[in-house]
């Protein structure tokens, strides 16, 4: 089976649309993590927003396969890039967020090193 026309800029329009999600998500992660107009805010968690990148990402797959039944190969592969490029974001939100954490864990600890969570830091 060929491609019919006009399937192309749909795919492309798909794939744009789920990454820029993806970019929202991403951006949304590190606004919580690393910026605040508060010195002694807490980090909050990096996990919704890892739950949502695999949303995407599951719908990318989910599209993807259907495609790919279908005879649509450029839909499939770009389905495919947006997986993986989906998964390293999700990869990188969750170190940054596990860094974000260690920083505020040893400020804290900084603060007051006599807390019983604070040995391994002096």
């Amino acid at each position: 089976m060929t491609e019919q026309p006009g399937r192309g800029c749909a795919s492309c329009a798909l794939a744009v649309v789920q990454l820029v999600v993806v970019a929202v998500l991403f951006a949304g992660a590190w606004a919580e993590e690393y910026f605040s107009w508060d010195p002694q805010s807490i980090p909050g968690p990096v996990g919704p927003y890892i739950v949502k990148m695999g949303v995407v990402a599951g719908i990318a797959a989910v599209a993807g396969i259907i495609a790919g039944v279908r005879g649509s190969g450029a839909v499939a592969y770009g389905q495919a890039l947006v997986v993986v490029v989906t998964l390293i974001a999700m990869a990188v939100t969750d170190a940054m967020g596990d860094s974000a954490h260690e920083e505020h864990r040893r400020r804290e600890c900084y603060d007051a090193p006599a807390d019983p969570g604070c040995a391994d830091v002096r």
